[in-house]
């Protein structure tokens, strides 16, 4: 029954998909599924007794109405699980019975009789059936006997167990019926059984009547049957016999059912039909939602709403579709919304009444075509609004309240963006004024309904969303009529200030929050008329003092929420000030302007209020204002700064703009700390720390536009600005002890970097070309780093008061910047115009000197000091900056002496320069080995860090030797000679210290064993660089193209390069004497063996050889590539052993079924004049059938010898050649034919399968010794 079930659901699932035939093969594909898996899970046989009879015995009906509930499965093995439990249980009884001799009292009754218990009888059923270890459902037992409920739980006592079998046995003639999941009925007939004699015991206990008899199944219907027997023919039909042969019937099956046509779209119900059902079902769910409203509420709620989405989502999806018009939708949904809300209403169902009032809202959304009535569109949501108030009056439903709110103001608002003029104010504006009022009342209605509650009674939403959405809505309306939105901010204040006395009046008790809350907003909305009326600096200014004379008030009479405002209203102050700024008047005086004056009240309000916050007897009563009065003085000198900064860019030219900020920033500092000394106010300390800070910001544009900084008023103010500086920080020199060196280190940077850019714009003037300009940096930093290291530690204050700082902090960074200009040097060309270049005697090479030298007496300076040790340090640097240095002076020959152009280009794309440095550093690195062997007597840090040096330097070099073997060679204008010219000269002497490298190696190790990957590496070396001097050889002696693109395209270089690979790995394998370095050998030709493998495939596929097969060069080359391939599989498993045997085998013959196809195909080509292409090869007739002949006896031989020899693998190898050439015909001949040649190809296929059963059956499998 359930594959029945099965192949019928995919039947029509491939119908409905694929049309007739989709139906036949996918309930055939799910039989062919059904039958393998059930294969692998055999249902329990029968009780041989049971099969031979067909039948099974009755019990007659008896009086009583029992029921058994188990877990669903099929009718017979309910009845087993049942037989084999009851067996189970007397079996464990009797054994129980035997250990004790006394009675055991039931636990429960049959009925109002008690029971006594007695030991079961001996188990009546089959030896089979005892046997069958049954399957039961962990779920408690459920038994109704006599009209009383017994529960048999899954896990029972003994004394339960005895009881229940007492009672069963009792009751033995109770009319016992089976439910289950199929709803089968079954009679059960009785057998006697034969009595067991009882336990004796020392009292007589009751008679105990006969177990019940074994419970049989009964006798299934005739169409389960007859459709079991049908499915286990069809199972042994398959699976039975040749399987090859019966897959091949099951696949012509499948080619006449690809005949059939798909007829789904033909065959489909209109659209109009499809929106009509679903409507239906919608209105089917609504029905039973109702129904069922009093006995589950819950799911009549979902299945309620449930009817309403689909109700919406039909009636949108009709519309986007063009079913129904956009006025019948509209109508429709509105219809939809109404019915859903009195459906939430009358069953107090806030989820429907959220469903209803979005749809409600939706509704003229989605059915929109943007030529409606703004009119019509407020006047239904005036409509749903009133409907919102209406349920608001009744119901507390604040997400409805919400919803409402977010729909009515957010559409009002997109409709205003996009649709608004200034013409529809009069038909517009009653509805906001509407629209206000409603949520106004809503969220008094809220307040009011939950006042008991005593808790969350104030909707802070629509308390204050409403006013702000109205007012926000009442700007846009009325921003065009002047002191229109003043008079709607006097409106709205005094309407909520009289609601605010109305509940002062009435319930000022009750609700004080919703009191409060008025009363602000009408304080608000009074405030705001303000700016609206007036001009907003006169305003802003206003403000400022306001708040801070609030400030000071509140904070003497402690009154929190007049603080907290009057904070707030300075912010604003600020910010409205800020927004309404704009450019001076032309007859405008510097400092006694609006602007200026208006910004320093700001600031001064500020600082008061910051003042008056910090002291003590305000931090005794609001402890916030700890934080808040940092706040404040951040806030005085941000509009401080902001109001000079301002001034001075209004009145003073660009040029002197600097200068001018700086003086104003050295003014205000020095202000600050005046007045932190005088009014104990340690928080004016910053300002006058900071100095150095701000006066390194104010530099930046000087120095970015080249200017230098003496310039106009910067004679006065810098000269004057940094000496003040340090004296503010020796004045405050009790202040954080953390922050005074960090703004020291800022002085000593800026002081440099100022004295630095002079002298570089004095220089410039002097020698206003090449490269004297650049050496005004290094001269400067190694004059303060000379300065440093002589008489630094004699100047008392401020260095030798903080040398941490000056020595490290401070020097540190320009030793940095030193070197960073070396490596920025290396830029350079060194030109010393008007002098002439001369090598390390020119402005650049001097400067540079100079600085290492400061460098070293720097570092011995820390060195003495005991402040720093940088001698790990001093030998990479050193190295690394030669390393640079030479390499710059050397393309600067090349540049000065050799009209090269100075870049770094001409050396990347210069080979004859690059090998001109690598013979260069070839002799150096083979200098410093020597000189390295022979003079270091100990391991110093210089001796390790020259030999870091070269090995990355060689490894630079190794890797020029890589990358060079791209070049043909042609350096220089002279003949061509190999291993004797500039190239491989300098790749010979790059090689010759890399030896050297490596014998220095390998003699200070410990073990003087070469590592592996360096062995490797040195191979692939050797091997690349063969590669690169013999394809210079041939290209130019023997004219070939020297380009590796090219030797894809050149079959007789691919050749040649093949047989010179195929010498050199012959001669690495030869030449291996010790085991070690023939594994080290055989490994590292690996790679070779693989490409070369791959090469003859690529071959096969590409060249077309010569005209004599097997004895041209392309088949020689092949065949000595095949016995290289043998000799290095034989050498590697002399080694190591254990080779992949099944895997050799494979690739062998796929290697040589791929070289004789290359054969046969090169002789077709030649003898046969068939182009050696793919297309050609692909359309000759000649070579397809060629192909399928020479295929097929290969598959006859493979198959023919794997029957003798009884291999399975081998036949099933040839199978699958069969199955390629089968798929080559169907697939590829038959591809340019259409129309039924898919069917064709099914039906030729089984064929094909047919006779390849008959002619060549499977071999049988090898017997287990």
């Amino acid at each position: 029954m359930k594959a029945s079930i099965i192949i019928l659901i995919a039947m029509i699932w491939g119908g409905l998909q694929f049309g007739t035939g989709g139906a036949l093969g996918a309930g055939l594909l799910a039989f062919i599924a059904y039958i393998f898996l059930s294969k692998k899970n055999p249902a329990p046989e029968q009780d041989s007794e049971t099969s031979a009879s067909g039948n099974h015995s009755r019990l007659p009906p008896a009086p009583g109405n029992t029921q058994v509930n188990i877990a669903p499965i099929s009718l017979e093995q309910r009845v087993l699980q049942l037989e084999q439990s009851l067996a189970a249980l007397q079996d464990e009884m009797q054994q129980l019975k035997a250990q004790n001799s006394s009675q055991i009292s039931p636990v429960f009754e049959a009925g109002s009789t008690p029971v006594s218990a007695a030991p079961p009888a001996e188990s009546s059923l089959p030896a089979s059936r005892q046997e069958i270890t049954p399957e039961i459902s962990t779920a408690p037992l459920s038994l109704e006997i006599n009209d009383t409920s017994v529960a048999m739980p899954s896990e029972t006592s003994t004394a339960d167990i005895a009881a229940a079998l007492n009672t069963l046995s009792q009751q033995t003639a109770s009319n016992l019926t089976i439910t289950g999941e199929s709803q089968d009925s079954a009679d059960l007939s009785s057998t006697e059984p034969p009595s067991a004699a009882a336990t004796p015991s020392p009292q007589a206990a009751p008679s105990r009547p006969a177990p019940p008899p074994p419970l049989q199944p009964a006798e299934p219907d005739w169409l389960s049957v007859q459709l079991s027997k049908a499915f286990q023919m069809g199972k042994d039909w398959l699976l039975g016999g040749n399987t090859v042969v019966r897959v091949g019937i099951l696949i012509l099956f499948f080619g006449l059912a690809f005949l059939l046509k798909f007829a789904a779209d033909n065959s489909m119900l209109p659209v109009e039909f499809r929106f009509a059902g679903t409507a239906i079902g919608a209105i089917v769910l609504l029905v039973i939602g109702w129904r069922l409203r009093d006995k589950r509420r819950e799911y009549a709620l979902i299945m309620q709403g449930g009817g309403v989405g689909v109700l919406y989502l039909t009636a949108f999806t009709a519309l986007k579709f063009a079913v129904i018009p956009a006025g019948f939708a509209l109508a429709f949904l509105v219809l939809v919304g109404v019915f859903s809300a009195i459906l939430a209403i009358k069953q107090d169902a806030r989820s429907l009444a959220v469903m209803g009032i979005t749809g409600g809202f939706l509704a003229p959304i989605l059915t929109s075509t943007g030529h409606g009535s703004h009119i019509a569109l407020f006047s239904y949501f005036a409509l749903l609004n009133a409907g919102i108030f209406a349920m608001a009056w009744y119901k507390t439903w604040r997400p409805l309240n919400l919803l409402g709110f977010v729909f009515t103001f957010g559409i009002a608002t997109s409709w205003g963006a996009l649709k608004y003029k200034p013409e529809l104010l009069a038909s517009t504006e009653p509805f906001l004024i509407l629209f206000f009022l409603f949520y106004v009342g809503i969220a008094l209605l809220y307040a009011l309904r939950q006042q008991v509650a005593l808790k969350s009674y104030v909707d802070g939403t629509l308390i204050f969303g409403t006013p702000l959405a109205a007012f926000g809505l009442q700007a846009a309306l009325v921003h065009d009529i002047e002191f229109a939105l003043a008079g709607s901010a006097v409106v709205l204040s005094a309407f909520y200030l009289s609601i605010a006395q109305f509940l002062r009046a009435k319930k000022r008790d009750e609700l004080r929050l919703l009191f409060e809350a008025l009363l602000a907003l009408g304080v608000l909305f009074a405030t705001l008329a303000i700016p609206l009326a007036f001009d907003a600096r006169t305003t802003a200014a206003s403000w400022a003092v306001e708040a801070a004379a609030i400030i000071w008030v509140s904070l003497r009479q402690q009154r929190l929420r007049s603080l907290c405002c009057a904070l707030a209203l300075q912010i604003i102050a600020g910010i409205a000030f800020f927004n309404h700024s704009g450019p001076l008047a032309d007859n405008a005086l510097a400092i006694l302007n609006s602007g200026y004056i208006g910004g320093l009240m700001l600031a001064l309000s500020g600082f008061f209020s910051a003042y008056l916050m910090q002291k003590e007897a305000a931090l005794a009563w609001f402890k916030p204002g700890k934080i808040i009065s940092p706040l404040l003085a951040a806030w005085g000198l941000l509009w401080w700064t902001g109001a000079g900064l301002n001034e001075i860019w209004q009145f003073i030219i660009h040029t002197e703009q600097s200068s001018a900020i700086a003086l104003f920033a050295t003014f205000s500092a020095l202000l600050a700390s005046l007045a932190c000394k005088k009014w104990q106010w340690p928080l004016l300390r910053l300002p006058a720390l900071v100095l150095f800070p701000v006066l390194a910001l104010i530099s930046m544009p000087v120095l970015a536009t080249h200017l230098h900084p003496l310039a106009g008023w910067g004679l006065l103010a810098w000269p004057l600005s940094l000496p003040l500086a340090l004296y503010l920080l020796w004045r405050h020199e009790d202040s954080d002890q953390q922050a005074l060196p960090i703004l020291h280190t800022a002085g000593i940077w800026l002081t440099s970097i100022l004295i630095a850019a002079e002298l570089a714009w004095l220089i410039s003037k002097a020698a206003p070309e090449g490269v004297w300009r650049t050496t005004a940096w290094p001269i400067i930093c190694a004059a303060v780093l000379w300065l440093l290291a002589g008489y630094g530690s004699k100047i008392r204050w401020p260095i030798a008061r903080f040398p941490q700082t000056y020595f490290i902090a401070g020097a540190a960074p320009l030793a940095a910047g030193l070197l960073l200009w070396a490596l920025f040097a290396l830029g350079s060309d060194g030109n010393p115009d008007p002098l002439p270049y001369l090598p390390l005697l020119n402005p650049l090479d001097i400067a540079l000197g100079s600085g290492v030298v400061a460098l070293l007496a720097w570092k011995r300076k820390l060195l003495s000091l005991q402040l720093l040790d940088l001698s790990k340090w001093t030998a990479p640097v050193l190295l690394t900056l030669g390393f640079l240095w030479l390499n710059a002076e050397l393309l600067r020959v090349f540049h000065h002496f050799g009209n090269e152009a100075y870049s770094l280009t001409t050396l990347i794309d210069s080979l004859r320069i690059q090998a001109v440095f690598a013979l260069f550093w070839s002799g150096i690195s083979a200098l410093a080995i020597i000189a390295l062997k022979r003079f270091a007597r100990e391991e110093s840090y210089a001796s390790v860090a020259t030999r870091h040096a070269l090995r990355g330097l060689l490894l630079v070099l190794w890797a020029w030797l890589l990358a060079a073997n791209f070049s043909d060679g042609s350096l220089l204008n002279v003949r061509y000679l190999p291993l004797l010219n500039l190239l491989e000269l300098a790749q010979l002497a790059v090689l010759g210290a890399l030896y050297l490298a490596w014998r220095d190696f390998k003699s200070a190790s410990a073990d003087a064993e070469l590592p592996n990957w360096l062995a490797y590496a040195a191979l692939a070396t050797l091997f690349i660089w063969f590669n690169g001097a013999l394809l210079r050889g041939l290209h130019h002696l023997l004219a070939f193209p020297f380009s590796l693109l090219e030797a894809l395209h050149s079959s007789n270089l691919q050749q040649i390069l093949m047989l010179a690979w195929g010498l050199f790995s012959l001669a690495a394998l030869q030449f291996a004497k010790r085991d070690s370095m023939l594994r080290l050998l055989a490994i590292a030709c690996a790679p070779v063996m693989l490409v070369m493998w791959l090469w003859t495939f690529y071959a096969n596929l590409s060249q077309a050889g010569s005209r004599w097969p097997l004895i041209n060069p392309l088949d020689l080359i092949q065949i000595g590539i095949f016995a290289l391939l043998a000799l290095w599989l034989y050498r590697v498993d002399k080694l190591r052993g254990g080779l992949p045997v099944q895997w050799l085998k494979i690739g062998t013959g796929a290697t040589l079924f791929v070289w004789l196809n290359g054969v046969l195909l090169r002789t077709l080509h030649h003898w046969g004049d068939v182009p050696y292409q793919l297309g050609p090869l692909l359309q000759s007739t000649m070579v397809q059938a060629s192909l399928s002949i020479f295929w097929t006896v290969l598959a006859f031989g493979l198959m023919l010898y794997a029957t003798r020899k009884t291999d399975r693998s081998l036949w099933f190898s040839g199978a699958a050649l069969l199955v390629i050439v089968v798929g080559k015909l169907f697939m590829l001949d038959l591809s340019r034919i259409s129309g039924i040649e898919r069917i064709i190809s099914f039906i030729g296929v089984g064929v094909l399968l047919l006779i390849i059963g008959y002619l060549s059956p499977l071999p049988p499998k090898k017997e287990e010794p």
